[in-house]
């Protein structure tokens, strides 16, 4: 099954440029001012793995519409 998201962000470069090459295989498109939605295929998610795309979006304050639920970006520093 497909990925169906809403990304808040500056502009779809900010995005593109986080997911890097991912951003190739999927759509984006602008809602409303600095949200945007986010298709990603069913094809890409079996090619690259649900880990690796969930992993590619969690840089990103997303709106996931299966959940029903913002998720925010995990940070980048870790502590232990």
């Amino acid at each position: 099954m497909g990925i169906q998201i809403v990304i808040r962000a500056a502009d779809i470069a900010a995005i593109e440029s986080t997911l890097g090459e991912l951003s190739a295989s999927i759509e984006i498109f602008p809602v409303h001012d600095d949200h945007f939605g986010v298709s990603i295929p069913t094809r890409v998610v079996d090619d690259l793995g649900e880990q690796v795309v969930f992993g590619s979006l969690s840089r990103l304050a997303y709106f996931d519409l299966w959940a029903g639920r913002w998720r925010q970006p995990k940070p980048r520093w870790k502590f232990w």
